[in-house]
């Protein structure tokens, strides 16, 4: 989006330009998004297989359908937070190191 920025109020009236731009801008942004993605589920693979840690899956899509915010919070709360809280919980209680984690 920088390129876009900084090239945009240097093109006075050209609005097809702009929009060829913008275009292109987003795109390098859907690229390097899908990169990033292969990227992090490459490292998440190799920590399943290679370290064998168990994985939890925790799916928020359907979370964000409903459009009244304080329907979305505590669906939120509910399906999202709360099991990621417990599933934080058993790892530490279950920790052979016996970490102890004090919060202020």
């Amino acid at each position: 989006m920088a390129k876009y920025f900084r090239e945009e109020k240097n093109i006075d009236r050209d609005d097809e330009l702009k929009k060829m731009i913008l275009q292109a801008s987003i795109s390098s942004i859907k690229r390097n998004t899908r990169i990033l993605i292969c990227n992090q589920l490459d490292k998440i693979q190799r920590l399943k297989n290679e370290k064998m840690w168990p994985m939890h899956h925790i799916i928020a899509t359907d979370d964000f359908k409903e459009e009244r915010k304080e329907v979305v919070d505590e669906v939120w709360r509910n399906t999202v937070l709360q099991p990621c809280l417990d599933i934080m919980k058993r790892f530490l209680k279950n920790d052979d190191h016996n970490i102890s984690i004090k919060c202020t």
